[in-house]
């Protein structure tokens, strides 16, 4: 039917005109199947009609469809109370009510009379109660998420509803964000919750039909819990995860998803007895790259920095002992010269070297594997003298000498700048983030990181900073500027030291780990 504009004539009066309704039809082939206009403007237009009017004009479907299952199931209701809305305060000017799509014509406190009418006419034995929602000015509307879940939690608080009550809620005819937050807020407030919806069908007759079905809240709160786990998975936290899907998911996930949050402590990445073997090493590397740049993503720095300090110099130790040397004829293992162990990366001792050196001069025979003997005026100078004269003690090798003996075993080692750094001796203490935040609790801001990650090389930090895309605050650097420094100036050429060294063939940056949590969480169900 035409509608009666609302357009004021001089006295103040609506002055009634036609308005083509071919916009609003639900079936534009199908005159009968009736109209839907924005709620205001509904109720607006029939506020000073007949009853007659209503009876004749309106429809509704979903009411319609809840009466007949409360009926059917034999279901008798105590209270009945109507969510409605009303924006006038934030659009307030004439000016943001002007546009036909303004949020302003969606609100619904103008159709109170029409439905205070036809729960009057149904059979429904108790008279609705109706709540408004109403934001103030300087709100963002009831189509913002946060500010509406705010504002259904204070409007459910207020009514003072029994927690042990079953209820039954209907979410269908909000906005998405009105929907959402009457879900969330019932099932965390109510024990016994039941949720009304309505579905639509064709009958024999190709007739649209509807009918209602009740949804029990613990299909609702699975569906909540498992896209929490989801996002927790994809966050890297997928032992949070685990305690919000504990008795949701079926063992066999359980399972997969214990065993991806074992990485995150590498439980998994060797077979007790092998831990310092090559192989078992390399893979705790591959996995702790993946590991770090997950604590960079997510902003946890000292983790990150504390597990980079370690996968460096487990690649120093396993680097150093797969080597070998030709002498002669012969080749000699590098692993048959030092042991590796908890405490460390040691050199035998002089007894040990004399079964492979024929009692010549030690000195010349590690030569010969490119170690290079510390000199006079060096750091360990004096535990090097102390070991010549000690034949049955082993020396225990720091960073500093691994650091060198590798960079003589492939002279096309390209050490990258943290590498570097840290494994300097002689460097500023106060710059050791690493030591800084392990023996003093120091905090650290985003361009410490980068600072740290870069080796505080001025040349690479000037020419990073040329490329970066700093925030208007000089101190804040964006969040992923600490992530792609890590990825471009230590993963990437870890990575490739890795093949250089024999020790890996692959070479690309791309996260392992981090799919396969993707994996995890998409297969959740």
């Amino acid at each position: 039917m035409p509608i009666p504009s609302l357009a004021p004539d001089k006295s103040g009066s609506f002055e009634e005109f036609w308005l083509c309704l071919s916009q609003f039809a639900l079936d534009p082939c199908y005159k009968n199947a009736g109209y839907t206009v924005p709620a205001r403007v509904l109720g607006l237009v029939y506020a000073n009609q007949s009853e007659e009017c209503y009876k004749a004009d309106l429809k509704f479907p979903l009411l319609d469809t809840y009466e007949g299952y409360f009926t059917d199931k034999n279901v008798k209701i105590d209270r009945i109370i109507v969510l409605l809305t009303d924006q006038s305060q934030i659009f307030s000017s004439e000016e943001q009510r002007l546009h036909q799509k303004s949020p302003y014509w969606k609100d619904t406190s103008t159709i109170k009379p029409l439905l205070q009418w036809y729960f009057q006419n149904s059979n429904f034995t108790c008279h609705p109660e109706f709540e408004y929602l109403i934001p103030d000015q300087n709100s963002p509307g009831v189509d913002n998420w946060d500010a509406t879940l705010s504002l259904v939690e204070a409007k459910l608080t207020d009514l003072n509803i029994d927690v042990n009550q079953e209820v039954y809620v209907s979410h269908q005819a909000g906005t998405p964000a009105i929907s959402s937050a009457v879900q969330f807020v019932t099932i965390g407030r109510f024990k016994k919750v039941q949720f009304l919806v309505s579905n639509e069908y064709f009958d024999e007759n190709y007739d649209l039909k509807s009918k209602s079905q009740v949804i029990e809240s613990s299909r609702y709160q699975r569906g909540i819990q498992i896209q929490k786990a989801k996002q927790l998975i994809n966050k890297g936290l997928p032992a949070a995860a685990k305690e919000v899907l504990l008795g949701i998911v079926d063992d066999e996930m359980f399972t997969e998803i214990n065993e991806v949050a074992d990485f995150f402590n590498l439980k998994n990445s060797f077979i007790k007895g092998q831990e310092f073997e090559v192989k078992s090493a390399v893979d705790r590397i591959l996995i702790s790259l993946d590991l770090i740049e997950i604590f960079f993503i997510q902003e946890n720095y000292i983790q990150g920095i504390a597990l980079l300090s370690a996968t460096q110099e487990t690649f120093l130790k396993a680097a150093i002992f797969s080597q070998k040397r030709k002498i002669d004829d012969s080749i000699f293992q590098i692993s048959s010269v030092v042991d590796w162990n908890r405490s460390g990366l040691f050199l035998e001792s002089e007894n040990h070297l004399n079964k492979f050196n024929n009692m010549q001069n030690i000195t010349a025979f590690l030569k010969s594997l490119s170690f290079p003997p510390p000199v006079s005026g060096d750091f360990d100078f004096y535990h090097w003298e102390k070991y010549q004269r000690e034949r049955n003690n082993s020396l225990k090798l720091n960073n500093s000498r691994q650091f060198k003996w590798l960079c003589e075993l492939k002279p096309d080692f390209k050490p990258w700048a943290n590498l570097s750094w840290s494994c300097q001796y002689k460097r500023d203490r106060e710059d050791d983030l690493r030591n800084q935040l392990l023996h003093n609790l120091l905090g650290v801001k985003k361009p410490e990181v980068i600072n740290y990650i870069l080796g505080y090389s001025d040349d690479i930090i000037n020419i990073f900073s040329a490329s970066t895309q700093q925030s208007n605050n000089k101190d804040e650097l964006l969040i992923n500027e600490v992530h792609r420094a890590y990825v471009q100036n230590v993963k990437s050429p870890l990575l490739k030291a890795l093949k250089l060294f024999g020790l890996s063939k692959e070479t690309g940056i791309y996260n392992k780990l981090q799919t396969k949590l993707q994996q995890i969480a998409e297969s959740i169900i």
